[in-house]
């Protein structure tokens, strides 16, 4: 038992309990589950979030916060490895912060860095905000002119069309 729990924690994952981070204490729309997508969701939107790591892309995989323990879907969650996160709640006006979706992924992000990347004298992490739209080829469409640097990683409320980017890099 001590090895598969020592393997969560290496791995992010957990026996049937919310998934490891170093977050004190998970958000509580981390804990939320609101069923499928046949349940009464009032509110569905989708920001984007990208991550890089010393100019890596980081992937998000997909179906993050789905069949998540006992719950089989988390109101916030992918389908797919494009960093599109599905926002849907039972409720219209719920207010979720991104750090209640890198809680339900189970990888640490706030001021102090991402994952095991942290802060230091030879290192930064930078979030950006920006707004995407769709091409007549249903692309995402990004206006770099629009991008501004914000410093509110555990606060940043998600909305929708929102294009969040987390960089992690050699000052």
């Amino acid at each position: 038992m001590l090895f598969r729990s020592t393997m969560g924690v290496l791995l992010g994952q957990s026996d049937g309990e919310p998934p490891f981070n170093t977050a004190e204490k998970r958000h509580a729309i981390a804990n939320d589950c609101i069923g499928g997508h046949g349940s009464g969701v009032a509110e569905h939107y989708h920001p984007i979030v990208k991550i890089s790591v010393l100019g890596e892309n980081v992937e998000i995989p997909d179906d993050v916060g789905l069949n998540d323990g006992d719950c089989s879907m988390r109101p916030l969650h992918t389908h797919s490895p494009d960093g599109k996160i599905h926002a849907e709640f039972e409720q219209s006006g719920v207010e979720a912060p991104l750090e209640a979706f890198f809680d339900i992924w189970g990888k640490h992000m706030d001021a102090t860095g991402f994952d095991e990347h942290r802060v230091d004298e030879n290192h930064e992490f930078l979030m950006f905000l920006n707004t995407y739209s769709y091409n007549e080829n249903n692309q995402v469409v990004v206006d770099s002119s629009q991008r501004q640097q914000v410093d509110d990683f555990e606060n940043l409320i998600l909305e929708d069309k929102q294009y969040i980017e987390l960089v992690y890099r050699e000052i």
